[in-house]
C-alpha cells in the first residue's frame, strides 16, 4: 500500500489534475488564473524505482512503460478516469489523517497505471516533468516544475533544522546572572512571547545584539551561494521579527529598509529595495528546493517554474519567464515560523531531554562570551 504526507500525495494529484485538464494556467500575484496565460500539456512523465512512465495526451491518455529503453503500452484510459481520479485524490488529501496516511480506494487504479511510488526521485530538482506547449515560443518544450502545495493548509516553504540557529553576540554587562535572567523572563505575564520579551530586556539594559554566525556551515555557504549578505540579512530579519513581534516578511523587509541595520544606503535616499530583493531571491531558493544541510549549486536546467496546488484544488503556475512575480507572491505570502525552543521550563535557560532539540531563545554563555539565537523556519500564510 502506497503511503505518504500530504505535500508528497499532492505531486500525484498535480500530475493526474493536469493531465485530466489538459491545461496549466498561469497565476497572478493573488494567486488567481490568468486565463490570458494557459499552455497546454502535450505529455507528462514520471519516474518509479524500476522504469519510467510517460503520459501522452489526446482525446484519450496513452500510458507508456519504459524499463531500460524497452517499451511497453500500457493502455489507453478516458480523459474522465483522470478526471475522477483527480477528484477521489483530493478527498483523499483533504481527509488524509496524520504524518503519513494511505488512500485505500485508489489501489486499483493506481495499479492499472503501474504507479507504484508517489514522491518524485529526490535525485531530480523537479518535482513534476511536463511537455507543454509554450505560446510564447510557439513551441513544445519539455520543462521540470517545483511543486508547493497548500492542500493541507499553510504548508512550509523552509524547514527548520538545529543547524538554523542564528548566533548573536550579546556584549556590555548584565545587573544580573544569566541564569536569573533567563528564569526572570521565562513566562512574562502579558502573554508576549518569551523571545520577545529577552531581546527587549537585552535592549531595555543596553545590551548590544549582533549578529555573529550560521550555527550550519552548509547553510550559510548555501545563503552565500545565493548572495554575500543573505547570512547577516536573514539574521536582522530574524532580530527584528522577535523585536517588533511581526512574522511578516513583507512587512519586516519594510523594517529592514527603513531602519538599514548594514548602512546599505548610508544615509542616502533609494529607489533600490536591496533588502527586499535580497530576500525574495531567498525564498524563491527555496522554493525550488534549497535546504539547510543539501549543498546547494543554484543549477536550473530545464527548470519550467513553480506550480502551486491550492487548497480548493486549482493548480496555477509561476512560469520561469514571470519569476519577478513569483518572487513577489512569495514575499507577500510568507511568515517566520516559531519552532519548538526546546528549553527545559523547569530549569530555563537549559536543553530539555525530551522533545524537538533546536535550542535557541535564551540567554547562553559561550566561553567568555554571551550568545543568544535565533531559529529560522518559514512557513506560507
Amino acid at each position: 500500500m502506497i503511503t505518504g504526507n500530504k505535500g508528497e500525495w499532492s505531486e500525484l494529484y498535480v500530475l493526474i489534475r493536469l493531465l485530466a485538464d489538459g491545461k496549466l494556467h498561469q497565476s497572478d500575484i493573488d494567486l488567481s488564473k490568468d486565463e490570458n496565460n494557459i499552455y497546454e500539456i502535450i505529455k507528462a512523465y514520471k519516474s518509479e524505482s524500476e522504469y519510467k512512465l510517460e503520459f501522452q495526451r489526446d482525446k484519450e491518455i496513452l500510458v507508456i512503460k519504459d524499463k531500460n529503453d524497452s517499451y511497453e503500452e500500457i493502455g489507453k484510459f478516458s480523459i474522465n478516469s483522470f478526471d475522477q481520479l483527480a477528484k477521489k485524490l483530493f478527498t483523499g488529501i483533504k481527509e488524509g489523517k496524520g504524518r503519513t496516511f494511505s488512500i485505500e480506494s485508489l489501489k486499483n487504479q493506481l495499479d492499472k497505471l503501474h504507479i507504484k511510488k508517489i514522491k518524485a526521485n529526490s535525485q531530480t530538482k523537479a518535482d513534476i516533468s511536463l511537455r507543454i506547449y509554450d505560446h510564447r515560443l510557439a513551441k513544445e518544450t519539455d520543462l521540470g516544475f517545483s511543486i508547493k502545495s497548500l492542500l493541507g493548509g499553510d504548508s512550509t516553504l523552509f524547514n527548520t533544522g538545529y543547524g538554523n540557529n542564528f548566533i548573536f553576540n550579546v556584549t556590555n554587562n548584565l545587573d544580573t546572572s544569566v541564569s536569573d535572567f533567563n528564569k526572570t523572563t521565562y513566562a512574562p505575564e502579558n502573554g508576549v512571547s518569551k523571545i520577545t520579551t529577552r531581546l527587549k530586556e537585552l535592549k531595555k539594559l543596553n545590551c548590544k545584539i549582533s549578529y555573529k554566525e550560521v550555527q550550519s556551515k552548509q547553510l550559510w555557504r548555501n545563503l552565500k551561494m545565493i548572495d554575500g549578505d543573505l547570512p547577516a540579512i536573514l539574521a536582522q530579519a530574524l532580530y527584528f521579527r522577535w523585536l517588533f513581534r511581526e512574522p511578516s516578511l513583507a512587512k519586516v523587509s519594510e523594517l529592514l529598509e527603513d531602519n538599514d541595520p548594514l548602512n546599505f544606503y548610508d544615509g542616502i535616499p533609494s529607489e533600490q529595495k536591496l533588502y527586499s530583493y535580497k530576500i525574495k531571491r531567498f525564498l524563491a531558493e527555496a522554493a525550488m528546493g534549497m535546504t539547510s544541510e543539501t549543498p546547494w549549486l543554484g543549477e536550473y536546467d530545464l527548470f519550467g517554474g513553480v506550480i502551486i496546488a491550492k487548497n480548493d484544488g486549482d493548480i496555477v503556475c509561476f512560469h520561469i519567464y514571470d519569476f519577478n512575480l513569483f518572487r513577489s507572491y512569495l514575499l507577500n505570502n510568507t511568515k517566520f515560523e516559531q519552532p519548538a525552543t526546546g528549553e527545559d521550563g523547569n530549569n530555563p535557560g537549559n536543553r530539555k531531554k525530551t522533545g524537538k532539540k533546536y535550542y535557541y531563545g535564551w540567554l547562553e554563555n559561550d566561553l567568555d562570551d554571551l550568545i543568544f539565537k535565533i531559529n529560522l523556519q518559514i512557513r506560507f500564510k
